[in-house]
């Protein structure tokens, strides 16, 4: 059973929404604006998340934009906005799909089949493979980081704050969402200690400590440049 979350503010349209996807086995979070729908996904494993673009507190396009700083799950955008720059703008986002208000919620449900299984299969795959950068290998099974086919040995920490940056590749994430993710939301844990792990980590990456960039103002990217 996928986990699918919605965010409309149209009351209607969720429910209808969530009584399709509940009939075909879906389990359904639901939420009717932008922060709600961002803290359930925070809180629970989502695998799709179907979002309306106009909303209020938080729009659809901040919603993805915090999303992808996260996770790279599918999103589907909802939305009554069908111009080409709006539609340039969400994929500049990089979400997954569009469907234009009114849509069947058939279709939404092929779509959303489509898009999991797809990203299911993906996931599968790359947590079973060794990811490289040069000869830098990180095996996530493993847990396991190699420099010239000589182990790194990293705290579970460092691990877990390594393995967030590569999944978020060439992302600027800032420092609150790497304490979220990596320590957790309920470790109250100040922002420098994110710096010190970085410093440390950079450190026993040794000539692949540049892949960790400095976002000033905002927090970190992982980019790898081949030479």
């Amino acid at each position: 059973m996928f986990n699918i979350l919605i965010i409309e503010d149209e009351l209607s349209l969720l429910n209808i929404l969530e009584a399709y996807f509940k009939k075909e086995e879906f389990n359904v979070f639901k939420a009717s604006n932008g922060l709600d729908g961002l803290n359930i996904f925070k809180s629970n494993n989502i695998d799709i998340v179907c979002c309306d673009i106009m909303m209020p507190i938080i729009d659809g396009w901040q919603v993805a934009k915090s999303i992808r700083q996260l996770s790279d799950v599918p999103i589907v955008l909802m939305t009554a906005l069908n111009s080409e720059q709006d539609q340039i703008k969400g994929y500049e986002l990089d979400i997954d799909d569009y469907v234009t208000k009114p849509f069947s919620p058939t279709i939404l449900i092929a779509k959303v089949r489509r898009l999991v299984k797809r990203y299911k299969n993906q996931e599968s795959h790359e947590t079973t493979q060794d990811i490289n950068f040069g000869d830098l290998v990180i095996n996530y099974s493993k847990r396991e980081v190699l420099i010239s086919n000589e182990e790194i040995h990293l705290s579970k920490t460092e691990f877990d704050l390594l393995k967030f940056l590569i999944n978020n590749k060439d992302i600027a994430v800032d420092r609150v969402t790497i304490l979220d993710e990596v320590w957790g939301m309920d470790v109250y844990v100040e922002e420098r200690v994110v710096d010190t792990n970085i410093k440390v980590l950079r450190k026993k990456l040794g000539k692949y400590s540049s892949c960790i960039k400095t976002v000033f103002g905002i927090g970190y990217r992982f980019t790898h440049e081949e030479n």
